[in-house]
């Protein structure tokens, strides 16, 4: 199964309620767990995790929110993203934030100068922004290209705790 894209989101109504969604969860994380996840539940949240012990940077996490699906019918509405956890995803954004403002002082500065018709040498603060972003969207598909397996099985886990193919029934129910 290939994934759709870094932090795939899909949702889909279950026939279930929240709390059976939640106890189905809770479960197979104590019947089937080889690969040690665990679960916070924050009202109808929940985060579904590798133990920090078995984590990188790149290991992702999985958030499903519980909800009554609209318009109201019995069930409940699933929804769900898989993707980095929080502190590597304000790294990449903080970098990103970083190389911007690098680039926009050196293209600021160097368009200034050539305005006073002086050496543009702050253009050349550009590179190193360039530079920057490269590095990090190079790093961003490498940390997507090793966490590929984790997403994978936790959509797999999601998938045997509530007897779906959760994928395949948001784009069934999406039409």
């Amino acid at each position: 199964m290939a994934m759709p894209e870094f932090r795939p989101r899909f949702r889909f109504v279950t026939p279930l309620s929240k709390q059976e969604v939640i106890d189905r969860i809770n479960g197979q994380l104590k019947r089937d767990n080889p690969h040690h996840l665990w679960m916070k539940n924050a009202d109808y949240h929940l985060l579904l995790t590798f133990q920090r012990r078995d984590t990188h940077a790149w290991t992702p996490q999985m958030d499903i929110g519980l909800d009554d699906p609209e318009p109201p019918q019995a069930g409940t509405l699933v929804r769900c993203l898989i993707g980095p956890g929080p502190g590597i995803w304000m790294l990449f954004m903080a970098g990103y934030l970083g190389a911007t403002l690098i680039g926009l002082t050196g293209l600021t500065l160097g368009l200034a100068q050539s305005m006073l018709h002086r050496p543009a040498w702050g253009y050349y603060g550009c590179i190193p922004a360039v530079v920057m972003a490269a590095g990090l969207l190079f790093l961003a598909g490498e940390g997507r290209r090793r966490a590929a397996g984790e997403m994978r099985m936790l959509k797999r886990f999601v998938d045997e705790a509530l007897g779906c193919d959760c994928f395949k029934l948001a784009e069934a129910q999406r039409e």
